[in-house]
């Protein structure tokens, strides 16, 4: 039996999508009116999280290899590291059938799971081994005070406004949460039972597919906000890591990427810039003291020419300074 597409996965990150899944732009434009950024995370193994961006740009030539680096906590544990994408996991090799099985369970996911649902899915056709899925899709926030109900990052609150060398302000997010079955994982029995069941549903219906509604947690995985300044746009990503390990990035060596290690109010960066300077991204980590928790968080141009100069004044009003934590 299988919960999801990546069967040996960490059950805590089930939730991930396998790489080449995609949800259609049509609930894209749902979610965000039609210029939602998607995030895409997949996982690397049982304490890592893959995570690879729109920024991760296709192999080219005649660029110089890109230097990768790595953040660390207090405690000198690597919170987050980069890696070449000729490192990242080989894709699991799945058979004509199964494919097959897939790309309906997609559309279905596309279809029927609207934006801040989950829902265990069943499918018929190309099912022998009988199969479930958990899929969710994103909670579209347009309400800040819903937002920070939903997002809340101990020391570090959410911002209705970001100040650079104007004022971004907060337009809507994308927001993950935590489903009750990334907490309490199904035994191989309630799979076995869930499946039986949801066939007998899908055969009773005279549908090839089945679904069963997941409750989601009161905390968040991952949310994306972006923030408005006339033309431009920014976004700014969190993690919710707990204690799960380090997360890893995986990279094109010939990018025209350059990554470097600056630091903003004692805190390391990670500063990355494409096409010359007019796009951008900083990295960095954040650990809670009291608990060690740990979150990643992710500034990036999303709209419009943002240099990285005007993402480090951004995030100067973000990262606390070193006297006040």
């Amino acid at each position: 039996m299988s919960m999801d597409n990546d069967q040996d996965l960490k059950p805590l990150f089930q939730r991930v999508e396998p790489l080449g899944t995609a949800l259609p732009e049509r609930v894209m434009n749902q979610i965000r009116e039609k210029h939602l950024k998607r995030e895409r995370f997949f996982v690397k193994n049982k304490v890592s999280i893959l995570l690879i961006t729109g920024m991760l740009l296709t192999a080219s030539t005649g660029f110089a290899a890109v230097k990768y680096h790595s953040l660390t906590n207090g405690q000198g544990e690597v919170v987050y590291e980069e890696k070449s994408k000729a490192e990242s996991p080989s894709p699991k090799n799945y058979s004509k059938e199964e494919l097959n099985r897939i790309h309906l369970m997609n559309t279905i996911w596309d279809e029927q799971i609207k934006p801040g649902e989950a829902a265990i899915i069943y499918v018929v056709p190309d099912n022998p081994k009988h199969a479930i899925d958990i899929k969710s899709t994103p909670h579209a926030v347009k309400d800040f005070a819903k937002l920070q109900s939903m997002v809340n990052v101990p020391g570090l609150p959410l911002a209705k406004e970001l100040s650079g060398s104007g004022t971004y302000t907060f337009n809507n997010a994308s927001v993950h949460m935590e489903r009750e079955t990334d907490v309490n994982p199904l035994t191989e029995q309630e799979k076995v039972n869930i499946a039986k069941k949801l066939l007998e549903k899908a055969k009773a219906s005279g549908k090839d597919y089945a679904l069963m509604p997941v409750k989601f947690t009161d905390n968040f995985w991952i949310s994306t906000v972006y923030y408005t300044s006339d033309k431009k746009e920014v976004s700014l990503t969190i993690l919710n890591n707990g204690d799960h390990g380090s997360v890893t990035s995986y990279w094109d060596d010939n990018s025209d990427m350059i990554n470097r290690k600056i630091k903003i109010n004692g805190q390391d960066v990670l500063q990355k810039t494409w096409n010359g300077g007019s796009s951008a991204q900083l990295d960095w980590a954040y650990e809670e003291p009291t608990t060690g928790h740990r979150y990643m968080l992710r500034l990036s141009s999303a709209k419009g020419e943002i240099a990285a100069e005007e993402l480090i004044r951004i995030a100067n009003t973000i990262i606390p300074k070193p006297d006040s934590k």
